[in-house]
């Protein structure tokens, strides 16, 4: 897989929200940027199989199946259980 620099136009709100993320995440603008379009070519290839398959005999477990396959959706063993109370690094904070 190669790598091309491009220069993009985008939407100054959308920026903001991309920069402030890749700070977050401890990530390159050019990184949210790439798993953005990544995610968009995956969400392009499940309503593509949808369209292929018909949605008239696919069940909720075989969407199930393909979210987790498309990386929509965590499988359940990989699922952090809730934390009663928010999440677990506030619980922390507050030395709980």
């Amino acid at each position: 897989m190669g790598v091309e620099k491009i220069s993009i136009s985008v939407n100054s709100e959308d920026l903001a929200w991309a920069k402030k993320r890749a700070k977050r995440l401890r990530k390159s603008l050019s990184a949210i940027v790439s798993e953005a379009l990544q995610r968009e070519r995956k969400l392009d290839a499940g309503w593509q199989l949808l369209a292929e398959l018909g949605t008239d005999d696919i069940t909720e477990a075989d969407m199930k199946a393909m979210r987790i396959e498309l990386g929509w959706e965590d499988p359940p063993s990989k699922r952090v259980p809730a934390v009663p109370g928010g999440s677990a690094r506030r619980m922390r904070a507050r030395g709980k």
